[in-house]
This record gives C-alpha cells, sequence and structure tokens, in this order.
C-alpha cells in the first residue's frame, strides 16, 4: 500500500449508542491509514455510557477528539459540526452503526491522489440490518447505479441523479470520502433549509456532482445499516374506502415528487439543468409508479446468498485436519469469502484462509484474513500460486478454490485423494497436435486451479529455483505443474492423478468420462456444474 501524509478526518455525529459508538471507534483506529483526526460529537445523549466510552477510547488514542453538545441540536446540525471541527486535507462521515473494511481511508485516499481533478470517491456497499445481516430487495451491487455519476458532463450527472430513484441508493454517496475544501465549499444550513430537510444527505450529494463527478471503487469496502426498503404508497387508513386511500396515497406521492423537484431545481443554477428537470418531472412519476405496480404484482426476491442449503443433510461435519482450504482473491473477494463459508459448512479443515487486498464484511473468525498487495492479471496470480502459496500453509495439503469453483459434495471426498500431491480436474481431449501435451509428447487429461496440492509440491519450485515463462499458451499456473514441468515434478515422487481419480474429484469441462458422477468439487458453471449456486454479481 502506498504511504500518504494527508490528514483525513472522520467525523462521527453519536447520539445514546454507546456500543455502537464503541464498535465504530474499534473500527476507524484500526483502519490501515493511520494519519487520521477522529470527531466524535455527542449530541447531548442522556446516557452516560457514551461518554465514558468516548473518553476511554480519547485516553488510548490521541487522535481522537471529543465533543458534548449541551442541547440535542439535531442529527443535521450535528453532521455539519463534525464537519466544521475537521482539519483535514480529506472529510468523511461515520454513522455509528455502519462498518468499513480496514483499508477504506487508504484506498480512498490513494484514488483521489491519481484523479484530482475529482473532488470525492466511494465504493460499493451493502446495506444491512441492526444484526449486520444484508436485507433483502436492495441491489447486489451498487456499481452500475453509481456508473452514471462518474461522467465528465455536468448536465449528464444532473438528470441522472434526477431520474434515480433515492431508495436504489443515489444519496449514499454522502459516506464518501472528500477533498475538505470540496465539502466545505457548501453551506449545509443553508442547504437543507436550516437543517429541517431530512434528505440532506441527498441534495448534498446533487450538490457535489454539480461541481465534480465522483470516481467509485468496485470493493464492497463499506456497510450501510438500514430498515426495511419503504416504498410509496405504503400504509392504509382503515376508516376510509380503499379508493379513498388510494387516492390519498397517489395524492401524497405526487406531492412528494414535487417537492423533491422543487428542491432540485432550487440548487441548481444552470437554465439547461432546470429546463431538463422540469421535462421529465411527469415521465418520472410515471416511471416510478410503474416500479411501484410492478413490485406490487410481480414480487422479485433476491435470494440471500448466505442461505444456500447444505448438500450432506445429517450436518454432522466430515473432518480434514490436514488440508487447508485457502483462496487467493483477484478481484472477487466477497464472492470468494462466500465460496470459502461454502466450502467448510460440512467439513472441518485444518485451517481456513482467504489471501486478499481487502478484508470483506462478514469474515467469519474461523476463516483467517491475509493482506496482500491487490494482483493486477491472471498472470501474476498464477506466478503467486506457483512461487508463494507454498508460505501460507502449515498442513500436508492445500485445497485451493475460487469464487467460481469450490466445495459441492461433501459426501463425494474420498481418502484416496490424499494419495496424491497433486488432482485437479480432467481435461478434455485435445483438438490440435501440442495442447496439453507433455515434453515427451504425451496427452495430459488432468489439471485446473481448483485443485488439491499437497506441501511438498507447493514447496518444490522454489526448492529448485523452477524458471517462470510462458510455453504454448500453458502461461496458467496448473499448466506449469500439469504440462510444461510435469517431467520434473514426477522425478522428485510427486504424484499426479490420472483421469480415472480426477473424475470423482471435480468436474469444469463437461466430457464423457465425469457424466452422471457428482464431483467433491467443481470450477465454472457450464452443463451440469449449473445447478450449483453462483455468488457472483454481474457488476
Amino acid at each position: 500500500m502506498k504511504i500518504n501524509n494527508q490528514l483525513v478526518s472522520i467525523g462521527i455525529p453519536t447520539y445514546n449508542r454507546p456500543e455502537q459508538l464503541k464498535n465504530a471507534l474499534e473500527i476507524i483506529t484500526g483502519q490501515t491509514y493511520s494519519n487520521l483526526e477522529i470527531i466524535i460529537s455527542d449530541n447531548a445523549s442522556t446516557n452516560e455510557q457514551v461518554e465514558i466510552i468516548a473518553r476511554e477510547y480519547m485516553s488510548r488514542d490521541l487522535r481522537i477528539k471529543y465533543y458534548k453538545q449541551e442541547v440535542n441540536i439535531g442529527v443535521l446540525a450535528n453532521a455539519d459540526f463534525v464537519l466544521e471541527k475537521s482539519g483535514g486535507e480529506f472529510f468523511t462521515w461515520f454513522s455509528d452503526d455502519d462498518w468499513r473494511s480496514p483499508e477504506f481511508v487508504q484506498f480512498l485516499v490513494d484514488e483521489l491522489n491519481t484523479k484530482p481533478e475529482v473532488g470525492f470517491a466511494f465504493c460499493d456497499y451493502y446495506e444491512v440490518d441492526s444484526n449486520g445481516n444484508r436485507v433483502p430487495g436492495y441491489p447486489l451491487s451498487h456499481l452500475k447505479i453509481f456508473k452514471p455519476f462518474e461522467s465528465s458532463s455536468r448536465l449528464f450527472r444532473t438528470i441522472m441523479y434526477y431520474w434515480q430513484d433515492g431508495s436504489l441508493g443515489k444519496p449514499n454517496l454522502f459516506y464518501g470520502l472528500f477533498r475538505r475544501r470540496f465539502i466545505s465549499s457548501l453551506d449545509l444550513k443553508k442547504l437543507s433549509g436550516n437543517f429541517t430537510h431530512l434528505n440532506m444527505d441527498c441534495l448534498i450529494t446533487f450538490s457535489l456532482l454539480q461541481k465534480s463527478s465522483v470516481t467509485i471503487l468496485e470493493e464492497a469496502m463499506c456497510t450501510l445499516t438500514c430498515g426495511n426498503k419503504k416504498h410509496y404508497l405504503e400504509g392504509r387508513s382503515e376508516s376510509s374506502s380503499s379508493k379513498e386511500r388510494v387516492f390519498t396515497k397517489l395524492l401524497h406521492f405526487f406531492v412528494t415528487q414535487k417537492k423533491d423537484k422543487n428542491l432540485y431545481l432550487k440548487n441548481t443554477q444552470n437554465l439547461r439543468e432546470k429546463f431538463f428537470i422540469q421535462l421529465l418531472f411527469i415521465p418520472k412519476i410515471l416511471f416510478l409508479l410503474g416500479k411501484i405496480i410492478e413490485k406490487k404484482f410481480k414480487l422479485k426476491i433476491h435470494k440471500n446468498r448466505d442461505l444456500y442449503p447444505l448438500n450432506t443433510p445429517n450436518g454432522q461435519k466430515k473432518s480434514l485436519p490436514d488440508i487447508t482450504l485457502i483462496a487467493m482473491a483477484t478481484r472477487n473477494v466477497d464472492e470468494t469469502l462466500q465460496a470459502l463459508k461454502y466450502s467448510c459448512q460440512d467439513i472441518e479443515f485444518g485451517q481456513v484462509k482467504l489471501l486478499a487486498h481487502f478484508k470483506p464484511y462478514g469474515l467469519p473468525a474461523h476463516i483467517k484474513f491475509i493482506r496482500i498487495s491487490k494482483i493486477k492479471n491472471i498472470d501474476e496470480w498464477s506466478y503467486k500460486i506457483i512461487y508463494e502459496l507454498s508460505q501460507y500453509i502449515e498442513t500436508k495439503f492445500a485445497l485451493l478454490v475460487h469464487a467460481d469453483g469450490y466445495v459441492v459434495n461433501p459426501s463425494s471426498w474420498r481418502e484416496e485423494f490424499l494419495d496424491y500431491d497433486y488432482i485437479g480436474a480432467p481435461w478434455p481431449m485435445p483438438k490440435d497436435n501440442f495442447s496439453y501435451r507433455d515434453v515427451n509428447g504425451d496427452i495430459v487429461r488432468v489439471g485446473n486451479s481448483v485443485s488439491l496440492r499437497s506441501k511438498r509440491l507447493l514447496d518444490l519450485p522454489i526448492k529448485l529455483n523452477l524458471p517462470w515463462e510462458p510455453y504454448s499458451g500453458y502461461f496458467n499456473e496448473d499448466g506449469f505443474i500439469c504440462v510444461k514441468n510435469r517431467h520434473i515434478y514426477k522425478a522428485h515422487g510427486m504424484k499426479i492423478a490420472d483421469i480415472e481419480v480426477a473424475k470423482f474429484f471435480s468436474h469444469e469441462a463437461m466430457i464423457p468420462e465425469v457424466k452422471n458422477i457428482r464431483p467433491f468439487v467443481f470450477h465454472k458453471w457450464a452443463g451440469s456444474n449449473i445447478e450449483y449456486p453462483n455468488f457472483q454479481v454481474n457488476k
């Protein structure tokens, strides 16, 4: 990670939630970026534990400043107060019931330093309830939602921000990292109507996008706590007729949208933008009504990716103490974590490890997180698997899995798998005269990165100082082991499983040899593999 010296101010408005404040301070003081100014504004809490916790952390961390309001000044004024007290080059708000990855500040500072023309940065995030569980009904990823706001066209940003339904998450750019001079240029008191508009976060974000685009990181390094999704047209009066209730709801919807439009008009001085906002008023109402009707008559329920059923009904865990379940994530860190969690639902591995460039949300205690530098491409990943994976393995074997390949049938485990130093998935017969052939010209029928590998096999290329170089397309690490250097590995006593064993271990290609077999692991959702859970999000 880069080392920066710019001071980052973190503002924490809080009121009567001592445990949440304690958790927030643990998260913030654990950031990998250390040059922080942490500002707590206690909004006249009646619970004395708030001040006790704040002062306890102050005594241990000189970066923390604590202020207690004499009277409750309101949530919006309290948010403005922490900004006014800040002195850093960058600033971010932190709600005391939210979560940030330890790398949150570091990554966003690095991103803004590479884009000096951009005023603020944010990342993908998750909506969670008060217990930290993902809330259904929200987007699985917000990257496409935020994409229009990265545009260099102010008019396009303005139109898209007005058009979007706020429930999709556009106001939550408020929780990004700002250049302080950029956010301080806004008069938050005036912008919020003397701190009376509860949608101040939406107005602030809109006003910021009038000045600059935002840059969005693909990493989901943030959670925002919310209740269940609220829709227009909810609630009913039992004393009125059905027709009256519908009329009242529609009228309320129209009035709310008109008020929303007027706030946008008030906060833009550009005549072209005012024209388009006026022009889009009726179409936006019709669009949102259509979405409401669609949700009412066509239920769309997102699968909770943490709740896939177990594959073995008896619930008794299989013990594999000699194996470390491990994954080295390139991009899909959260999805890789889901794959690890799914893999060990019914198996007790010796160790479980996730290697990634940031710590994802929801990491359970039994999975050890190891921070590594961000991997740029598949070639770099392959190199690290060959020459670096070994240092993280303390057991006799390693089971390497991915976001798109992991344990799916624990009952298909065979003890004979441990008789081999390498076992992967069966490969198809080649259609040319050079693919899948070793130095002797013999066809190789087993490879793949999702695989079981002995510790001694992982150590061998380091011990022998085997060179890393491309070979007839086999630049990936499984080709390095199973094809290019197969003769070297075998000469040093390494046993590589043949297709008759591998077909029970893993499936990738839907070849005749794997028909009607349920493998222990899989790789990619081809053919019969389509039945296995897909944790990946189309970002």
